[in-house]
């Protein structure tokens, strides 16, 4: 999952939030320096990585996209299921999804200042160009895609919100038989690891 799922799947434990959102940026060696809380958002960021990454029904989405984007796909379904993710928002979280963009952007910016440089430019960005926002769109999709494989000459993502398009129902149909699994998936993480 991207950005938007790690945030509302952590929502409200704010270390929980904090650590799914510099997940990517912390290497194991600098976990010691962040509270518990902070490294159980790490953690959980890594188990909501693993559980998408090995189900079978993300699988399926690979497999249709592995011919045009081979290792890239795996990128695609994180960014495919935020965007059905945005769509359906309010369905899954009861609020909406502009509400929910106000109150994590406020939250993470409070500890911005505990975070890598590397996330703290990520969330400059996120506010600025409203990422969250535009997950909810094609054209936001494409947006994000084509800022991605600018910025790491990965460019066969520049056609990826065609694909979309093009196989838009049955991903839908995917992401919404997977999601309330993640979403059970989660609520045990945070069961066993806050209690």
């Amino acid at each position: 999952m991207n950005y938007l799922a790690h945030l509302a799947l952590s929502y409200p434990a704010t270390g929980l939030v904090v650590g799914n959102f510099i997940g990517d940026h912390i290497r194991n060696k600098d976990l010691d320096t962040f509270t518990k809380e902070v490294q159980l958002g790490v953690e959980m960021h890594r188990s909501i990585d693993t559980f998408t990454d090995t189900h079978p029904l993300s699988i399926a989405i690979r497999e249709t996209l592995f011919k045009e984007y081979r290792h890239i796909s795996r990128i695609l379904v994180d960014i495919y299921y935020d965007h059905f993710l945005a769509l359906h928002f309010e369905t899954f979280h009861r609020q909406s999804l502009a509400l929910f963009n106000s109150e994590i952007t406020v939250l993470l910016q409070q500890h911005a200042g505990i975070m890598p440089l590397s996330a703290q430019g990520y969330l400059r960005g996120m506010k600025a160009q409203n990422w969250l926002l535009e997950y909810s769109s094609i054209a936001g999709i494409d947006i994000i895609l084509t800022k991605m494989a600018n910025r790491s000459g990965l460019h066969p993502l520049k056609t990826a919100a065609k694909t979309l398009e093009e196989h838009y129902l049955f991903f839908q149909a995917q992401f919404l038989k997977f999601y309330p699994e993640l979403l059970r998936h989660c609520e045990s993480f945070k069961k066993e690891a806050l209690h």
